[in-house]
């Protein structure tokens, strides 16, 4: 399989997931699905060349291979550009790729919520052509202008548009606008003194939620309405277990300035400062601005400047840059040493070094027992080393984060045990080749797949459904040409039975010592591969 092909399978993949979402902004027949669904097709029907299934013209893959990349990942280009505060650039992008007025908005809203999230109201506003009543309620709420939010989500329900279900049927709008308008009204009611209205709210929401709109901006919804009445209560346990729990796209300052409301109301003013400058240091535009207001309000000194934010995944970014300067090494070594031949067959060397063999007379310790770990640290193209370090930054940090960095490391290194000790079990006696850190990432999967069973809570469910999606799709790649299915489920089944392990291990000293060994055996293996095998080389 090409590298070209295999990136157009993994471009079809992305772009069935780009069009889902697409689909919950505006329907198929309009621009911004339709160009996502054009280019998703062509990306399929490229890959379908490439594999051998259909014949297509030369222009066709070429239009694959350029367009689809702009339509498929256009929508992330221009989320992280609002995201970074540069909304001007992403407008202007975005009026460069969609033409059409339906298209434009649907955009337009997703890129809009990006900007409320980072506080920046007159940006959401400009993003999106004509402002729905959610959108807008959003803007106030940063505003704080809580009549405005008021009413602002009942225009958006008189609309259809979402909402409170007072007086409408929100049941025909998107179940996220719906949720959205929902959760606006209860931070606005309490804010207002209203505590028996946000009550009701959040029991219409959770039954919105439990009548199967269970999506991840739901749950969000859900959770951080939840988390806002339990802190106007001065329930700071019960926040503190609501907000630990995975949600899409809550940023870490709402979830500060909500826990600082639980304890200001627990009358513990001074943890209500600390929480508050955290959630000032990790706010911008006007939210900032008000967490400074409730900051000096409370007697404390609002941070001169915003300091550098430590990185709470570390060791996914570190593992990422141990795999990319271990491709580049590869790269490096197998163009300046040439091919190696051995008993009239030919290796890369860093085949012969460090990959996992089987069937390989004549190659020097064919059959060691680092080249169970080592394989994961070469690849065999730069499709195969972006696609995993895409997938590992993903579930690394959502792993590293619910359970540590040794956890990670030790499911990696587990999955990548179990991915080699599989394949050599499945596929005895067959001369093969295996190369790639999929199994240790999909390790990590396992291991998250496992922590979300055994905990079970409503965002555990809307994780474990994302996972099994997501497994699935990688289980009936892992059927093609080229592709180990022995290793991707050998890495499952490792990093599943750690997961499940540690789930029923809860010291946190078992993580951090896991994850040690880990990383000395996997450093183990490395070395003795490149002293045995290094000075082998031509």
């Amino acid at each position: 399989m090409t590298p070209a092909t295999l990136f157009l399978i993994l471009l079809s993949v992305a772009g069935l997931s780009a069009l889902r979402w697409a689909l919950r902004l505006a329907p198929l027949s309009t621009e911004f699905p339709a160009k996502t669904a054009i280019a998703t097709l062509l990306a399929v029907l490229g890959a379908a060349h490439g594999m051998g299934i259909v014949q297509t013209p030369t222009s066709l893959r070429l239009a694959a291979l350029v367009i689809g990349p702009v339509y498929v990942f256009a929508p992330l280009l221009l989320l992280a550009l609002v995201r970074a505060g540069r909304a001007t650039p992403a407008l202007a992008l975005m009026r460069l790729l969609y033409w059409t007025g339906n298209g434009r908005r649907a955009v337009g809203r997703l890129l809009a919520q990006a900007a409320v999230q980072v506080g920046d109201a007159e940006a959401a506003v400009r993003l999106s052509d004509d402002a729905d009543g959610v959108l807008l309620a959003q803007a106030r709420r940063l505003e704080r202008d809580w009549e405005g939010v008021l009413a602002a989500t009942l225009q958006s329900s008189a609309a259809g548009g979402g909402g409170s279900p007072e007086g409408a049927a929100p049941g025909a709008a998107a179940p996220d606008n719906v949720a959205l308008g929902y959760e606006a009204r209860v931070e606005a009611l309490l804010a207002l003194g209203r505590l028996p209205e946000a009550e009701a709210e959040v029991a219409r929401l959770t039954r919105f939620f439990e009548s199967g709109h269970d999506s991840p901006l739901v749950f969000r919804a859900l959770t951080l309405a939840q988390a806002r009445l339990a802190a106007e209560l001065g329930d700071v346990e019960r926040v503190r277990q609501l907000l630990t729990q995975p949600m899409v796209g809550a940023s870490p300052a709402t979830l500060y300035a909500v826990m600082a409301r639980a304890a200001e109301r627990a009358g513990r003013a001074d943890v209500a400062v600390k929480l508050l400058s955290q959630a000032h240091s990790a706010a911008a535009g006007a939210l900032r601005e008000r967490l400074a207001d409730d900051i000096l309000r409370l007697g404390g000194a609002v941070p001169e400047s915003r300091p550098v934010t430590q990185l709470k995944t570390p060791v996914t970014y570190l593992a990422m840059a141990v795999l990319a300067a271990s491709y580049l090494a590869q790269v490096l070594v197998d163009r300046f040493v040439g091919l190696v031949g051995v008993l009239g067959q030919v290796y890369d060397p860093s085949t012969v070094i460090a990959a996992y063999l089987q069937g390989a007379p004549g190659v020097p310790a064919a059959g060691a027992w680092w080249r169970l770990f080592t394989y994961a640290f070469v690849h065999g193209h730069i499709v195969h080393i972006g696609f995993n370090l895409w997938v590992l930054f993903d579930i690394g940090r959502l792993y590293e984060r619910r359970r540590g960095w040794g956890d990670m490391l030790a499911a990696f290194a587990l999955g990548t045990l179990g991915g080699s000790w599989l394949t050599s079990v499945a596929q005895a006696g067959e001369p093969l080749i295996l190369v790639g850190a999929s199994g240790g990432i999909l390790g990590v999967a396992g291991a998250l797949l496992a922590d979300a069973l055994s905990r079970r809570g409503p965002g555990d469910s809307v994780l474990l459904r994302s996972l099994l999606q997501w497994m699935a799709l990688i289980m009936l790649f892992s059927v093609l040409p080229g592709v180990s299915l022995w290793g991707h489920a050998g890495g499952l089944a490792g990093g599943f039975v750690y997961g499940s392990i540690r789930a029923r291990v809860p010291a946190p000293a078992f993580g951090s010592l896991m994850g040690a060994a880990a990383a000395a055996v996997m450093l183990a293996a490395l070395g003795t591969g490149l002293i045995t095998m290094v000075p082998l080389l031509p």
